[in-house]
């Protein structure tokens, strides 16, 4: 079945078109151009843009020692996924070393005849090219000759190779064989669960799931540090695994090298990593962290694995390896670090801290140290690693725990929200973009919108800070021949020269300020209505909802049936206001729903601006902070009716949190998609993307 990228319906294999809303299943318009692309295509033909699914691919083949091995021989994609490209993997356990035993810097060119290869018996190779056996021996590790029985895994391993790269997704709509696969009976225990499947040699082997997937769906629940597992299949010797696509984030080390950071944001990925290397132990895949080229941050600056790498046997990784890791970034590392940090990681790769709780408290000092502040004494903490990333001390060391403080079991819900609170953020980017439509139903546009900012960029050594200003304000006018596009406009503008001269500092307006303003627009068409005479229905008016953004810090007004959501990775899709009207009054008096909104006056609005003077109307004022990457999304009933965000986010609003996807082709896409789903009234919208990053002061340099 294909699954309509619009309204989600599922549609025969064969059909082009959605047969619920007429979305084409076969082309996609490109984010850049708009140009119609194919699906099955990688690339945008007219601006190179990227338009398919792209999927990170590892295979693990085997072929006869007396055969050279071309992959191309040994591998049919069929007809769901094309190859793009395709390298020798760079196993951790297959590191190249010198003659002298040394590691071969990563990216470093390995000439046949000057290296070995540790764990196995076959040098770097791209797709089409025969591997050749090495000639050198014995095998080095770390510059001493290796056991026998090292030789002997290697050499058990020695026609095994491990290869990666990426694929097109030629049917992105189709599910992938490994979802089918997942919920058929077999694979479930008797309530459903997947992870009855993922314990179940026997099963694994009789549903075809190699066992190279295995610890991805062990590790699931650390996504996104862990990549997502999409597909996965083996056929006599071959296994084959498709992820997430990761090769275009930036590596951690060389992000470290080229630009300052915060301290805190080095800690926190630093203590990332400690979290990881504890789940990772089970399935015997640490030698991931230790790989450079493995460790990556996205646009975000997130942190995640691009694969996951198997520990050699012979001498699994320990955490000193961790620390040597850490140790040679931080000595290239352009700003000075603090003292006490180097020293931690100094001792870590000496192995003089040699356990993760030992490790973890001393990141937890770092990270108070940094912060001036003890975690439990301020309702303004900003960040608890240990308590936020881990489980508790007492899975990994009981003693440490027992013999250090401890949070009483009687603690407040708050003190627990304090303990998993986020880091400082200072704002990184603010994006906007705005649109209307009247609707495929309505001869004239009533709705009025307007985007108002000030952006300020302050350079200096440590880097740039970002400051902005942002009013934004959405109204849906009503009045019929009364003017409502009239309403809605004057209201817009009111707020705007209101704001202008009303909110000059660099924080955001008093609660009081924000009230006033609104009143202001009430009491100008109000007047306007007086000077008419006019009453009942032909009272013009207009609902609101409005965004003050300051920074980091967010206020949320509005009157009426108008909406704003916010959409974060975290967070998932948030609804930040409640209708006033008759329905959710009467949900608010204690009625449930579906008897609130039988009723037929349900829609019925009980506050706007314009119809009633400033007693009848009371405005719903919040401020939010934003703590993570977030999109803000201003509408009319419009567009969010019959559900339509709350059933469609996922298509139409998550992709738009990316740096990499621009917010107007997006608005515009959102309009018309709603316009197909709705289009019974005007539909306007304003989209507002913040992104932001840990923040420490200039002082703290």
């Amino acid at each position: 079945m294909l699954v309509c990228p619009q309204c989600q319906s599922e549609n025969p294999n064969n059909h082009q078109f959605c047969q619920h809303c007429g979305a084409s299943l076969t082309h996609k318009r490109c984010p850049q151009c708009q140009t119609s692309v194919p699906m099955s295509v990688a690339n945008c033909p007219d601006c190179g843009t990227q338009t398919g699914v792209i999927w990170w691919t590892l295979l693990n083949l085997a072929a006869p020692e007396s055969q050279p091995m071309t992959v191309g021989s040994y591998l049919d994609w069929g007809q769901r996924y094309r190859l793009l490209s395709l390298t020798k993997s760079e196993e951790a356990s297959v590191r190249p070393l010198k003659l002298d035993g040394t590691p071969v810097q990563s990216g470093t060119p390995l000439k046949a005849e000057d290296a070995m290869l540790e764990g196995a018996s076959n040098i770097s190779a791209s797709v089409g090219v025969s591997l050749t056996k090495s000639s050198q021996a014995p095998p080095l590790k770390g510059g001493v000759p290796m056991t026998e029985q090292a030789i002997a895994e290697s050499l058990s391993n020695k026609t095994r190779r491990l290869y990666q790269g990426k694929v097109v997704d030629c049917q992105p709509l189709q599910q992938s064989v490994l979802d089918i696969l997942l919920v058929q009976p077999s694979a479930l225990g008797e309530e459903g669960d997947r992870a009855t499947a993922t314990t179940t040699s026997e099963i694994w082997e009789q549903m075809g799931i190699p066992a190279l997937a295995r610890p991805y769906f062990s590790l699931r629940e650390h996504s996104p540090a862990i990549p997502n597992l999409h597909d996965a299949w083996q056929k006599e010797e071959q296994q084959v695994i498709l992820l997430s696509d990761r090769s275009y984030w930036q590596c951690l080390s060389d992000l470290l090298k080229t630009e300052p950071l915060p301290t805190l944001q080095i800690i926190y990925w630093l203590n990332q990593m400690v979290v990881l290397w504890k789940a990772l132990s089970p399935v015997n895949c640490c030698q991931s962290l230790l790989v450079d080229s493995n460790l990556r941050v996205d646009e975000d600056q997130s942190f995640g694995l691009q694969q996951l790498y198997e520990d050699l046997p012979s001498q699994p990784p320990s955490l000193k390896d961790l620390g040597n890791v850490w140790l040679a970034w931080f000595q290239q590392v352009p700003s000075d670090l603090p003292e006490a940090l180097m020293e931690t990681i100094e001792k870590t790769a000496s192995g003089e801290i040699d356990t993760l709780a030992d490790l973890r408290l001393q990141l937890q000092d770092l990270a108070d140290a940094q912060q001036d502040i003890s975690p439990l004494e301020s309702e303004n903490t900003s960040i608890t690693l240990v308590i936020e990333e881990l489980p508790e001390i007492a899975e990994l060391e009981e003693d440490i725990l027992n013999s250090g403080p401890q949070v009483p079991q009687s603690a407040s819900s708050e003190e627990e929200d304090l303990s998993t609170a986020v880091l400082p953020m200072e704002l990184l980017s603010l994006t906007d973009a705005g649109g209307t439509d009247r609707g495929s139903q309505r001869h004239h546009n009533e709705d009025y919108f307007g985007i108002s900012t000030y952006l300020h960029t302050q350079h200096s050594n440590p880097g740039k800070i970002f400051h902005a200003r942002g009013l934004y304000v959405v109204c849906d006018g009503m009045g019929g021949h009364a003017a409502g596009e009239v309403a809605s406009k004057m209201a817009v503008i009111t707020l705007q020269r209101y704001f202008a001269t009303h909110w000059q500092g660099d924080t955001l307006p008093e609660r009081q300020t924000i009230l006033n303003g609104i009143l202001l627009a009430n009491q100008v068409l109000y007047e306007v209505n007086q000077k008419n005479a006019s009453s009942g229905s032909g009272r013009m008016g207009t609902t609101l909802v409005m965004a003050l953004v300051q920074d980091t810090k967010v206020a949320i007004a509005h009157v009426g049936d108008s909406r704003a959501y916010r959409f974060s990775r975290k967070g998932g899709l948030e609804q930040l206001t409640l209708d006033h009207e008759v329905g959710q009054k009467a949900i608010q008096s204690g009625i449930d729903a579906k008897t609130a909104y039988s009723r037929p006056d349900a829609y019925q609005l009980t506050q706007a601006l314009g119809p009633h003077d400033d007693n009848y109307v009371q405005p719903d004022i919040r401020v939010i902070d934003i703590h993570e990457d977030s999109l803000l999304l201003l509408c009319s009933d419009g567009l969010s009716d019959n559900d339509l965000v709350e059933e469609h986010w996922e298509t139409y609003l998550a992709p738009l949190t990316s740096s990499r996807q621009s917010l107007d082709p997006g608005i515009n896409q959102l309009i018309e998609f709603a316009n197909q789903h709705n289009g019974h009234d005007n539909i306007t919208a304003i989209l507002i993307q913040m992104k932001v990053r840990p923040h420490i002061p200039l002082e703290d340099w």
